[in-house]
């Protein structure tokens, strides 16, 4: 794309977001939904627009991701449901063969009565991207997410409740095609809270979790079988204010996989491992928050390969005023793959933002972000800088 093509989008976009700079939501409907627009715009430029080892291809990329906001219930009743949608126009300064267009929606929806609290969540999302889990060379991968999720917990007296639910996601790569194994995944947690106190519960819990993933054929015709894989999660756990300024939950356990083949029979095997899965929030003080999250568990490569991946994140934001907010943001994944070949991946990432809100319609960024995938296997480590400029609008 050209430089007068960059621009004329740059300015249409400005044009189109002025007209919506003050107000309230586009169309209420009575006293119980309300449609608003919501809208970004960011150009970025990349050092490693395909994640490539040897050779690295710098570009600069103008996204504009048009969308709408649809909110039912305004906590006027027990059920809140909010629809969300965007829409990505992605456009290549030099690649133009990349450009691209991908969709958006989610809807997120909550009921709460004196003994029920019950949430669900179905997205579908069209992705373009070169992650090192998946990689090809000159080219970026499309693919699809589906997921459906819910989750509901029960009272059982003041001091014991009883959680359940499902969360069903779908994995499908969609160009090139037949490169890449596409899987599903279903897991059923189950738990079981005790409240300590008024702030804090303790869990006792098990997940049941099943990856079913579909054979697919590699370049010169290999045939890669499909497979299903079992994990069961046993696990104990706390949630709620665990510290006076720290909030969040976590669980810590003992993981066991056990693999069988849908097709033939070679890779029946088990595994097992410590289990992780934490989300806290640390408020230093009322200006600085921080967060981190750990997480250990299994998962399935690109190429279909069971991973056992620990990975650690931290970020933080210090709030300068009401219109001025700095971040920051460290990460690290190890991913270990479960085959013959003992492959290990140590992906890192680090990356600093700063961020300005004049009112509660507009937000602008300007962030630096830095990625990098040391691996065993040849041609799978990159290193790759960004840096971008973002503007949001929600009216």
């Amino acid at each position: 794309m050209s430089h007068n093509k960059l621009s004329i989008l740059v300015i249409s976009l400005s044009t189109l977001f002025l007209t919506f700079a003050s107000g309230t939501p586009l169309v209420s409907v009575g006293d119980f939904a309300d449609v608003s627009f919501s809208g970004s715009s960011s150009a970025r430029w990349t050092s490693n627009v395909f994640r490539d080892e040897t050779n690295e291809t710098e570009d600069r990329v103008l996204t504009v991701s048009p969308g709408f906001e649809v909110s039912f219930g305004r906590g006027l009743s027990n059920l809140d449901l909010v629809l969300l949608t965007s829409y990505d126009i992605v456009r290549y300064n030099d690649n133009e063969d990349l450009d691209t267009e991908m969709f958006h929606i989610r809807m997120i929806g909550g009921y709460r009565t004196s003994r029920w609290d019950v949430s669900a969540q179905l997205s579908f999302d069209e992705l373009q991207s070169a992650t090192g889990v998946a990689n090809v060379t000159a080219d970026l991968i499309e693919s699809e997410d589906t997921r459906a999720k819910i989750s509901g917990e029960y009272r059982l007296s003041p001091k014991f409740s009883f959680g359940s639910g499902i969360d069903f996601s779908k994995k499908e790569y969609i160009e090139p095609a037949n490169q890449f194994a596409n899987y599903d995944r279903l897991a059923i947690p189950l738990d079981l809270y005790y409240q300590l106190t008024p702030k804090v519960d303790l869990s006792v819990g098990y997940t049941h979790e099943v990856r079913e993933v579909d054979p697919y054929t590699k370049p010169f015709d290999q045939l890669i079988e499909g497979y299903e894989t079992t994990t069961h999660f046993l696990n104990v756990g706390a949630r709620g204010v665990i510290l006076p300024k720290l909030t969040g939950f976590f669980k810590l356990g003992y993981r066991v996989r056990d693999s069988e083949s849908t097709v033939g029979n070679p890779r029946d095997d088990s595994d097992g491992s410590l289990g992780l899965s934490s989300d806290l929030t640390w408020s230093t003080t009322p200006k600085l928050t921080n967060k981190v999250k750990l997480d250990r568990d299994f998962n399935v490569s690109g190429e279909g390969t069971v991973t056992e991946n620990t990975a650690v994140s931290v970020s933080s934001n210090y709030f300068l005023n009401s219109f001025w907010s700095f971040g920051s943001n460290l990460g690290y994944t190890l991913r270990s793959y479960q085959d013959s070949n003992d492959r290990e991946d140590v992906q890192t990432s680090a990356g600093i933002s700063v961020n300005y809100t004049p009112n509660k319609y507009w937000s602008f960024s300007g962030a630096y972000s830095y990625s990098d995938n040391d691996s065993d296997a040849v041609g799978n480590s990159y290193t790759d800088h960004m840096i971008s400029l973002t503007a949001f609008l929600r009216y």
